[in-house]
C-alpha cells in the first residue's frame, strides 16, 4: 500500500493589529460635577466653541476622558482597569461609536459635528452657512450696576414692565381683528427689514430678562450670545451650571420665564402705541414693529420644539437632560428604526413608556419635526414677501 502524503494544515500566523481608538475627548470641553438628590451625581459637559451640551454619569465620563485618539482600545482598557474601571476592548469600541455619534468625542481628520442650537440636531457641512454667530458679551458688570440701583427705582421699573406684559392679552382682545388688519397693512416695504432688525435687537431685552433674573438670585452669568439661524435672529444666556443647579425649582422657572416676560412687556408697549396712534402714522408703525417683535420673542421661544425657553421648562419640570435625544431614540424604537436595525422588544417599549414618558417623548419628537417644518415654511414665506416688497 502506498502511503499518501499528509500536508500540515495552513495556519494563519498573521497577528491582528490592535485597533486604535478613533475618538478623542477635546481639551476645550468644559465639565462640572452636579449632585442632585433626585438623580445623584452626574457630569455636565459643554462645548464653549459651539452649542454642545451633554450629561454623563461619573463612570461614563471617566471612560470618555481616556479617549485620546492615539492609544489602542486594549491600552485604554488597561488604563481604566488601573483606575478601577473594568471595560474590555469590545465594550470600549461600542462606547466609542456611541460617543462619536453624540459628538462627545471627535474623530481625527473628521470635522466636528456641531449641534443645531434650536432643533438639537447635528450637522457639520452647513454649520457656518446656517448659523452666523454675531458675538458674545459678559453681562455681569452691567447687571450688577442695575441691581445696585435704589430698591424703589427697581420696584417701579418692575411694576411698569409687569403692567405692560399683563396688558398684552387685554389689548389683543380689545383690538380684535383690528390688530391683524393694521399689522398686515403696515408690514410692507421698508417696514419688513425694520421688523427684522428690531426682532434681532429685541434679543438683548429677552436675554437681559433671563440674565437679570439669574443675577438677582445670585447666579453667575457666564455669557450672553447672539447669532442668526437660517436668517432668523436668536440669542442665548449661559448661567454658571453649579449656581443654576443650586437654585430651587421655583427660582429656575422664574429665570426661564423672565425672557418671555421681557419680550411680552415690549409687545405691550407696541400694542399701546397701536391703540392710541392713528393708523398709518409713524407712532402706529413703530407700535406694530415693537408688538410683532415682542410677540415673536415671547411666543416662539416658548414652543417646546426649539431649544428655547419652552424646551428648558420641560427639561426642568421632568428632570430629563438630553430630552430631545431621548425623544428621537424612542421614536426610532416605536417605528422600528432603532440603531442597528432591530426594532423594540416588548420590554424596551414598556420601559420607555414607563411613567408616561413615552407620550412625552413622542410629543417632543413629532412636535419638533412638524414645528420646524412649519417654521421653515413660514420663514421662507416671510423672506420672499420681504424681497418682493423691496423690489
Amino acid at each position: 500500500m502506498t502511503a499518501m502524503p499528509v500536508s500540515a494544515p495552513d495556519i494563519d500566523t498573521t497577528a491582528t493589529a490592535p485597533r486604535v481608538a478613533r475618538g478623542r475627548f477635546p481639551d476645550r470641553f468644559e465639565h462640572i460635577e452636579i449632585t442632585d438628590p433626585a438623580r445623584g451625581r452626574r457630569i455636565e459637559i459643554t462645548d464653549p466653541d459651539g452649542e454642545g451640551h451633554w450629561v454623563l454619569g461619573p463612570a461614563e465620563f471617566a471612560v470618555a476622558r481616556v479617549f485620546d485618539g492615539q492609544s489602542t482600545l486594549d491600552e485604554l482598557a488597561a488604563r481604566l482597569a488601573a483606575s478601577g474601571v473594568r471595560a474590555d476592548a469590545a465594550k470600549l469600541a461600542r462606547f466609542e461609536d456611541r460617543l462619536l455619534a453624540l459628538g462627545v468625542l471627535e474623530a481625527e481628520g473628521r470635522a466636528s459635528r456641531s449641534r443645531d442650537p434650536f432643533t438639537g440636531f447635528h450637522f457639520s457641512v452647513l454649520h457656518h452657512l446656517v448659523i452666523q454667530r454675531l458675538g458674545t458679551v459678559r453681562p455681569e458688570p452691567v447687571l450688577d450696576r442695575l441691581l445696585a440701583w435704589p430698591l424703589v427705582l427697581r420696584l417701579a421699573l418692575l411694576a411698569l414692565a409687569s403692567a405692560a406684559a399683563l396688558a398684552v392679552p387685554v389689548l389683543l382682545v380689545a383690538m380684535g381683528g383690528r390688530f391683524l388688519d393694521i399689522t398686515l397693512a403696515t408690514l410692507t416695504g421698508w417696514t419688513l427689514p425694520a421688523l427684522y432688525l428690531t426682532t434681532l435687537a429685541s434679543g438683548f431685552l429677552h436675554e437681559g430678562g433671563h440674565a437679570l433674573a439669574c443675577r438677582a438670585m445670585g447666579v453667575r452669568v457666564r455669557e450672553t450670545g447672539f447669532a442668526i439661524y437660517f436668517l432668523m435672529p436668536f440669542a442665548w444666556t449661559r448661567p454658571d451650571r453649579r449656581d443654576w443647579e443650586a437654585l430651587p425649582m421655583g427660582h429656575r422657572m422664574v429665570a426661564i420665564l423672565a425672557g418671555p416676560f421681557a419680550s411680552q412687556a415690549l409687545a405691550g408697549i407696541g400694542l399701546g402705541l397701536m391703540m392710541v396712534a392713528a393708523q398709518g402714522s409713524t407712532a402706529s408703525t413703530i407700535g406694530v414693529v415693537l408688538a410683532v417683535a415682542g410677540l415673536f420673542g415671547a411666543i416662539v421661544t416658548l414652543l417646546p420644539f426649539l431649544n428655547g425657553d419652552g424646551y428648558l421648562l420641560l427639561v426642568e419640570v421632568f428632570r430629563l437632560p438630553n430630552l430631545r435625544r431621548r425623544s428621537f431614540e424612542h421614536l426610532r424604537r416605536v417605528v422600528g428604526l432603532k440603531r442597528g436595525g432591530a426594532g423594540p422588544s416588548p420590554a424596551q417599549t414598556t420601559a420607555m413608556a414607563a411613567g408616561g414618558r413615552g407620550a412625552l417623548y413622542l410629543f417632543v419628537a413629532i412636535g419638533t419635526i412638524i414645528g420646524w417644518g412649519a417654521l421653515w415654511i413660514g420663514m421662507a414665506w416671510w423672506l420672499s414677501d420681504m424681497v418682493a416688497g423691496l423690489i
